[in-house]
């Protein structure tokens, strides 16, 4: 199984030397490099250790001039080979290079003390005893410390065997389905076109396939594929990959870039973290800091927003938010460095809890609030991640889930059938629930329809819009709000605007899936455009009442004369009992403005068929004489028995449909 190693360690104590020495391969490929006898970039090599393993070596600079471009290469690696020289001992950069290991959190590593046939016996036993006790307290305590030294060949084979040992501890390198290259060098080769490198993680890269390079979301085909410097169909993780890619020019790519499959990752400018304040920090870590952020292989300035505290003293941790100058490619659980721009030292780090908060924090209740909720992602973990997403947002996209629940498509996908197994989530067709929120929707559309019902007796139900709507808590003050929000920042962090309507969506989709749940369990009726309670009917009070009565005796006394709107307002029934009366069925609209009472209506029909028996015809004026109505009315309601289906017209006549009441 595959594993990169990175090296790490001060100036000239040998690391270059090293992997030479155990690859064969000179990992200084720069001129200026050769020129001054120090690594100033990242250089690579590989070999095969005696166990038949395949490794990579990462070689970063140890100058504290160059710790960014460090921190570009180390960021991937996952066993670590810390480099002191015996005569120099300890350093500033061998005491950076292991804070930001240990910030790394990289438990796996082996001690290389270099040039040991430069110096006395002592001496070296000296530094072996200064460095373990360096590493106590780090992620690499109680690492084996081998004796080297390059030129002679010293250590070498015992360095390897450590090598393979530490190795071994490892597990497999995950296979997640969602393979991410953080670039970090970019060049191009005569004929082919540009070029990325960097340490693959959580899935496989295939040659041909389509991918994006993120943040700017550019499309490109991964032309050709080399992994330890041979081609490959299929790039696995934890190895060394080189990428030719098509499509793009070597200018439009930069190191920090990931490479991606489309719709897998996605960037942000906001992220919450667990910061670590080192315990020889100059300061406290604070919201007025200027400092530079570090994750996988890019750096961005970042803007410190406490949660949990004011400030994080040195040798303690706080919750604090991350706001972005330019968007990163995070991943839940992800370890980042902090870097004092100013003093240009490592001064924290921790893991990334949240690379898409769902929603500013502004006052106490709200940081409170969003510090249980990452305190709860710390003690669930990756496998609780689909159960806390939910929890804190209420419902997600599925097209969303796989970003925020750091899996696959179809990882995140059994994910939300354990969780929903357990409880602890509730599936819909495109969105998924916490099932607290899904019962609260449920309620507060219930509640909503009751309460529309109360408020507008006469109407035949809450049109569904509106009852979609409910399902949103706050609804109601949302729908009375004017458009736009004042520039919040959406749930994935990308500024005011787009992410709420985002947002919007989704919860328009979620509201639907609960009014359909609603109708298919029988708790609502759907009735055309709109909701209502199964036991909900029109319900006239006395006044009302009062009304329909005279319109009832108006209707008897007409006959088959219709009673147009002005008529019935005068008897008192305006436009909202009317239409109430109609659902009652006591009118029957039949034209425009013109209303009969339903006796009246099967009267007509019933002297249509004594007149025109056996399917004969008949003309408008011939059905005005044998309904013994008016004209005015006559016309209307042929037409409305034409729609009905009950007569047929013939040009300037009419018969009726046989079978027809």
């Amino acid at each position: 199984m595959p594993h990169v190693i990175g090296t790490a360690g001060h100036v000239d104590h040998g690391k270059s030397a090293l992997v030479l020495a155990l690859t064969g391969t000179d990992p200084d490929r720069l001129a200026e490099e050769k020129a001054r006898g120090m690594t100033i970039d990242l250089g690579f090599a590989w070999t095969t250790l005696p166990s038949g393993r395949e490794v990579g070596f990462v070689d970063v600079p140890g100058h504290e001039r160059f710790v960014h471009n460090m921190l570009a290469g180390v960021g991937g690696v996952d066993c670590a080979l810390l480099v002191v020289d015996a005569g120099e001992g300890w350093q500033p950069q061998s005491a950076e290079h292991l804070a930001i290991l240990d910030l790394l959190g990289i438990v796996t590593g082996v001690i290389a003390l270099t040039k040991v046939d430069l110096v006395a016996p002592d001496r070296v036993a000296e530094v072996a005893a200064e460095v373990r006790q360096r590493l106590e307290g780090t992620t690499l305590a109680g690492a084996v410390v081998v004796e080297t030294a390059a030129p002679a060949g010293i250590g070498l084979d015992r360095l390897r065997a450590e090598l393979d040992r530490a190795l071994d501890r490892l597990a497999e390198p995950p296979d997640r389905g969602r393979p991410r290259l953080p670039v970090d060098r970019v060049f191009s080769i005569r004929g082919s076109g540009t070029v990325v490198t960097g340490t693959l993680s959580g899935g496989i890269l295939a040659a041909d396939a389509e991918a994006v390079l993120l943040p700017a979301g550019r499309r490109v085909r991964l032309r050709g594929l080399q992994a330890h410097g041979r081609p490959v169909r299929h790039a696995k993780p934890a190895r060394r990959v080189a990428v030719n890619l098509a499509g793009v020019a070597t200018a439009e790519v930069n190191r920090g870039d990931v490479l991606a499959l489309p719709g897998q990752w996605r960037p942000t400018r906001t992220a919450d973290c667990r910061l670590r304040c080192l315990p020889g920090a100059p300061a406290p870590l604070r919201a007025r800091g200027a400092y530079l952020l570090y994750a996988g292989a890019a750096e961005a300035a970042v803007r410190l927003q406490p949660l949990d505290a004011i400030e994080v003293p040195p040798g303690e941790h706080a919750l604090v938010r991350l706001h972005l100058d330019t968007p990163l490619v995070l991943d839940p659980f992800e370890p980042v460095v902090l870097r004092d721009s100013g003093r240009d030292e490592t001064v924290g780090g921790g893991p990334v809890l949240d690379p898409f908060p769902p929603s500013a924090v502004r006052g106490t209740a709200a940081r409170v609030r969003r510090v249980e909720e990452l305190e709860a992602r710390e003690a669930a973990g990756p496998s609780g991640l689909v159960a806390r997403v939910l929890a804190e947002r209420s419902l997600v996209a599925m097209a969303d889930l796989p970003a925020l629940a750091a899996a696959s498509r179809g990882q995140a996908d059994g994910m939300l059938d354990a969780a929903a197994e357990q409880g602890q989530a509730q599936r819909g067709r495109a969105v998924a629930w916490a099932p607290s929120a899904w019962r609260r929707a449920k309620e507060s559309v219930l509640a909503a329809v009751a309460a529309h019902h109360r408020a507008e007796p006469l109407a035949p139900g809450m049109p569904a819009q509106l009852a979609r709507a409910a399902a949103r808590p706050g609804s109601a003050r949302r729908l009375a709000r004017p458009a736009g929000d004042g520039g919040r920042a959406g749930p994935h962090g990308q500024g005011p605007g787009v992410a709420l309507d985002h947002r919007e969506a989704v919860w328009a989709t979620g509201g639907a899936e609960v009014v359909d749940a609603l109708v298919a369990s029988g708790q609502l009726v759907a009735d055309g455009p709109v909701v209502r309670l199964p036991e909900h009917g029109v319900r006239l009070d006395p006044a009302q009442q009062a009304v329909r009565a005279r319109v009832e005796d108006a209707l008897a006394e007409g006959g088959v004369t219709g009673l147009s709107e002005a008529a019935l307002a005068q008897l008192g029934a305006d436009r909202r009992l009317l239409a109430a009366l109609v659902r009652l069925g006591v009118l029957v609209p039949v034209g425009a403005g013109l209303h009969l009472g339903r006796d009246a209506l099967d009267q007509a029909v019933a002297s249509l068929r004594a007149a025109f028996p056996d399917g004969r015809t008949f003309s408008a004026t011939e059905a005005k004489q044998a309904m013994g109505t008016t004209r005015k009315t006559a016309i209307p309601l042929l037409e409305h028995l034409d729609r009905g289906g009950v007569t047929i017209r013939q040009g300037d006549l009419r018969r009726l449909r046989q079978g027809t009441g």
